[in-house]
Formats: structure tokens, sequence, C-alpha cells
């Protein structure tokens, strides 16, 4: 079935998909919040944060380089570890995919709603959301290319925020690095991780790539250690030209103000934080409906789901990931209380996937020994340990002021990822198909050096 799709990406168009989807709001907005934590040792926690956010990547790394295929947060849980654990983890990156989808619209709309207030915020959000979601309808070829554009326009924003900077940057601006201690310097890295985290998601498009087993590694330590540096001078730029005790809690725009002329500080706001939303979610729509493409390709999900227009694309997947996605803001919900519960949810099937790849040595032998970056089982299992551990101090510190009703919808859909497999198994047993051999069919492997 992989055979409906095309080879398209090179690896400069996944190095901009890459970069795209870990480059978001974050510096923007949790730059002030770092530097409540650890003042000017901002700029070493973002570049220890990139440093941990690879670590924690580095199974996914691998496995995308090892067992390249399409819809990869599906298809390795589902065939490494059956297709319970490929259910849970698909339908909890649906919740993950609908409700940043509409994040990213309503943050989208907060920057250009002042700057041009013919439209809500939430309208602005919506235009955004169904141009990016017209153009994927052309194909994989075009998303991209529309990906590398936003990138370069994003990059020259950020330039020109740290270029108006430059002159007031002194190497004793970064002094002193830990003034709430060790404890302060730490909290920091795990909270600038998730502005760093995100590479991975290319995975899910490694059927679709013209040299998947060397640009998929290749590709995420590039562009993890690249963004981390981008943010490390950003909030460089920020505590040079303000005092940093200035910057604590504060948006980047305090400090653009006191800085950049009037066109610039514009330019940053609509090029930079705007545009990093609209190439997050870009990213986000490029690889998500693939996951359910394969899923229906297994009748996990109904056939129909999984149909593919002459582009290749999961059009119908996609009809739905765009009404769901534009919901929460057509009824003018308040979405930013569940925003933190986004941050948990991503972290369950995050721990699926990482669990199902530590598998793969053992039951690809053959293509594991043919990695680029092959690891000890020692090796796997501490990076597993680290990765777990770092996701799970996450979900801590994210946790922290949920309420009720969101911890409870938070539940109820994980109740439902849960209980969706076991009863969609009983039906199809009862058309005669057995989802428990469909599930682990390792045909979708095809093009990797697989031993059945």
């Amino acid at each position: 079935m992989q055979k409906q799709l095309s080879r398209v990406l090179g690896f400069w168009d996944v190095l901009f998909i890459a970069v795209g989807q870990v480059i978001g709001a974050g510096a923007v907005a949790l730059t002030g919040v770092a530097i409540g934590l650890t003042g000017p040792g901002v700029f070493w926690a973002y570049i220890c944060a990139s440093i941990l956010a690879l670590m924690t990547s580095m199974l996914a790394m691998i496995a995308g380089s090892v067992l390249p295929v399409v819809g990869a947060y599906y298809v390795w849980p589902a065939r490494l570890c059956g297709g319970w654990f490929g259910s849970a983890a698909l339908f909890l990156v649906l919740m993950v995919a609908v409700v940043s989808i509409s994040l990213f619209g309503s943050a989208f709309g907060l920057y250009l709603n002042p700057v041009f207030p013919f439209l809500s915020q939430n309208s602005w959000g919506i235009v955004m959301i169904v141009l990016i979601f017209l153009l994927n309808y052309l194909g994989l070829r075009i998303a991209s290319a529309l990906q590398t554009i936003l990138v370069l326009v994003m990059l020259a924003a950020f330039g020109i925020y740290v270029g108006f900077a430059a002159p007031e940057m002194q190497m004793s601006d970064l002094s002193p690095t830990m003034p709430n201690g060790a404890l302060g310097f730490v909290t920091a890295v795990f909270v600038l991780k998730f502005a760093t985290t995100g590479a991975t998601t290319i995975v899910s498009l490694g059927g679709e790539m013209k040299n998947p087993h060397r640009d998929i590694p290749l590709v995420v330590i590039c562009s993890t250690l690249l963004v981390g540096l981008i943010y490390a001078f950003i909030a460089f730029a920020s505590i040079a030209v303000l005092p940093w005790t200035e910057m604590i809690d504060q948006p980047l725009t305090l400090a653009g103000q006191a800085f950049l002329p009037s066109w610039a500080l514009t330019f940053f706001l609509i090029g930079g934080a705007a545009v990093a939303l609209a190439t997050t979610l870009n990213a986000s729509i490029m690889q998500v409906p693939r996951n359910f493409m394969v899923a229906a390709w297994d009748q996990l999900i109904p056939k129909k789901l999984g149909t593919v227009n002459s582009k290749g694309v999961p059009w119908f997947m996609l009809n739905i990931v765009l009404v769901l996605g534009l919901m929460p803001l057509i009824l003018g919900l308040d979405i930013n209380s569940i925003a933190r519960a986004v941050g948990i949810a991503t972290a369950l099937p995050t721990i699926i996937i990482l669990w199902s790849v530590t598998r793969i040595p053992k039951r690809f032998p053959e293509a594991y020994a043919n990695a680029n970056f092959p690891l000890s089982p020692l090796w796997i299992w501490v990076l597993f340990i680290l990765s777990t551990i770092s996701v799970v101090i996450g979900v801590v510190i994210l946790a922290q002021g949920l309420t009720v009703p969101v911890l409870v919808t938070l539940l109820v859909w994980v109740l439902i990822s849960v209980a969706y497999y076991p009863v969609r198994r009983m039906q199809m047993k009862g058309k005669g198909v057995d989802l428990d051999l469909t599930t682990r069919d390792l045909s979708i492997f095809s093009d990797s050096p697989v031993s059945r």
C-alpha cells in the first residue's frame, strides 16, 4: 500500500520541515519564564535544553533510520508491540493534534489581530488553518515548498531581532549564570526542552523521503541543535538590551520595544512569532493524517479514511482533522486552559513509541546492524530510561495548576484510546478480519532490509 506514495522529500525539504516543526512561539513565551528561573543563564539553559531534547530523540531518530515508514508513530507501536499499543498511540496523537491546531490558530490570531484588527483573533486563526490545509491538499511537495518559504521568512525575522541587539551583546551579560542556584537552572532546562523538541515528527514521513536512512538522523541532529542555538542568541539579545531582572516572566516583545524600530518589531511579531506558529502547524498537518492513513489500511479504522488523492494526500482524514481542529475556534472555546494538558497527552504516546523502539534490535537484527547509529542494548535501555524520566518530569511540571475539568477530559480521552481497540477487534472479527494480524503486517517495511 505504501507504493501509492511517492518519495518526493530530499534532505533540505526534510530539514526545513523539522526546523519549522521545532521552532514555534516557544521562544517568545518561554524565554521570560526561563529568565525568572535562572537569569542570564537562560543562554546556556537553551543550549542544554537542545542537547537534552536531542538525547530524548535518539531512539526515534535511530528507529527512523532503521525502519523508515509512513505513519511511524502508529506503525512502530503496532508492528513491534501489537495493535492495541498502536491504536492507543494513534488516538492520543489525534487528541494532541486537534487541540494543537486550535491552539496554534488562536495564538497566530493573537499576533495578527493587533496589527490587522478587521478580523478577530479566532478569525485570523481560522483563516491561517484553512489556507495551510488547502495547500496540503495539493501534495507533500507543495506543502514542503511552503514550509521552506515560511522558515526562511521566520529566520530573517529572528536575524533582525538579534542583529539590532548585537552592538549591546557582551559576554558579561551572561552573568550570573545561576542566580537561583542549580535547581533553578535545571528547572529552566526542562521548561525550555519543550521549545526545542519536535524534530522527530519527521519520522512519520519516512516512507516519502528519498533517502530516509541517511536524512532522518542527520536532520534530527542538525535541526534540534540549530534551533537551540537560535533560541539561545534570541535570549542573549533580550538580556543584553535590558537588565535581566526586567525580563522576568515577560514576553520578548518587551525587549523588542526597547531597541527595535516599529517596522522591525512588527516584522518580528508577524514574520517571527506568527510565522513560527504557521510552520509548526504545517509540519503537523503534513505528518499526523498519515498515521491514520496506515491505520485505515490495517482496517483499525474504516478503510475510507485512508483514501488518498492523485497527489498521495490522505484527503478524507485531512478533512476530519481540519473540522475537529476548527471546532474550538468556531465555538469560541477557551483552549488556553487545556494547553498544558496537550503537553501531558503528548507524553503518553511518546512513552509507547519509545518502548516499541527498544524492540527493534531483537525483532529486526539485520536492519539494525545496517543502522547509521547502532547502539548496544545497554545504551538503548539507558536512553529509554533517561527519555522516560525526562517525559515524566515534564508531565509533573505541566500538571501544576491543571483544573479538574481539564484532568477529567484528559482521562476520558485516554480511556477511549485504550478501549477502542478491543471493541474494534470484536467488530472486525465478526466480519472475518483478524485485526491482530493486519496491525502486525510487516509488508509496510518492504523498502527496509527486514527479515520476516
